[in-house]
């Protein structure tokens, strides 16, 4: 017992209880603050941060200063530039529709040819794509209403294309074509002579009547036009037969379209009296063909017909569109 109690007390000895043990977590100080003193350091604080933000805010205003110098610098300049007056362009002198000049500009198409016909439908449906618009022209007894069409000018202005793009040395005549024929040119005459000509006769042309293709073809085998090339401008088969035609005995619609009981004739028809009268011709004809279509509402058979027959003479359909040739 006296050796146990010994090493109870040496215990107590070697151990310094006022020492915290590492095992325990220290208890953190009360530190006593003076009042006054923090105020001082909160205010001194405080100031400082005023004195930081100033200096930003200088250098902020100063950024946004020279920012808007330069923005004032560019609009200045860009209302410089902007009162500057534009260069004045060349004015163009106007001349009559008829007068414009040829554009040059149809891919595929060429006018060639030492003695180039020319054959120009006149016919009432050259006024207007439209049926109703042709009708409602077909109205008016003066014939205004139909020679103002926009389909009837642009063929005007196509036939002097046509004429204003052949060879300065051809030889040229132009012919009229809707019931009857109807030379438009003196016989053959130059080009140049032809296009002064045919400017003056486009005034007062103006479209009416049916087609007759048959009777355009007859003249041109009676009165012995031989030419190099064939430049048919139409717009559709024809509706009226011509004067030699032998095959259509059958279709009797055909022979009475002025009649009052028949005025208006269809499709099978017309393709009747079409290839009629390109059968005859070319019999005897040896000239290149080529056809210039322009469109016509309820007529889908005339592209590919005319198309099969410039194409077996080695000549071209062309339709153009709507604007073309341009004014």
């Amino acid at each position: 017992m006296s050796c146990g109690l010994g090493a109870v007390i040496l215990l107590f000895i070697l151990l310094d209880f006022n020492r915290p043990s590492d095992d325990i977590e220290a208890p953190v100080p009360i530190v006593v603050v003076n009042e006054q003193e923090a105020n001082k350091k909160l205010l001194l604080r405080k100031q400082q941060l005023i004195d930081a933000t100033a200096k930003e805010s200088t250098k902020i205003v100063k950024l946004i200063a020279d920012i808007s110098d330069v923005m004032i610098d560019s609009s200045q300049k860009t209302i410089q530039l902007e009162n500057i007056p534009p260069t004045p362009e060349p004015k163009l002198e106007k001349k009559n529709l008829l007068d414009k000049p040829a554009s040059g500009e149809l891919i595929g198409l060429s006018v060639k040819g030492k003695r180039i016909l020319i054959a120009f439908d006149t016919s009432a449906s050259m006024s207007n794509e439209k049926l109703i618009d042709i009708i409602l022209g077909l109205s008016d007894p003066s014939g205004s209403r139909l020679a103002s069409g926009k389909k009837w000018l642009q063929a005007k202005r196509t036939l002097l294309w046509t004429i204003s793009n052949a060879p300065l040395d051809s030889q040229i005549q132009v012919i009229g074509y809707a019931d009857g024929v109807d030379p438009l040119t003196t016989g053959w005459m130059s080009q140049k002579d032809a296009l002064r000509s045919m400017k003056v006769e486009l005034k007062s042309l103006m479209p009416t009547g049916g087609t007759s293709l048959g009777k355009m073809l007859e003249y041109v085998e009676d009165k012995s036009l031989s030419a190099n090339s064939l430049y048919i401008i139409t717009d559709g088969l024809p509706t009226i037969a011509g004067q030699k035609t032998s095959k259509l005995k059958a279709l009797k619609s055909c022979f009475n379209l002025g009649s009052k009981k028949n005025r208006y004739i269809d499709g099978k028809c017309r393709r009747e009296l079409y290839i009629d009268a390109v059968t005859r011709f070319q019999k005897t004809s040896r000239s290149v063909v080529n056809v210039i279509l322009l469109p016509l509402e309820g007529d889908p058979k005339a592209a590919p017909l005319y198309w099969t027959w410039s194409n077996s003479t080695k000549g071209m359909l062309f339709s153009p569109a709507r604007g073309w040739p341009p004014r």
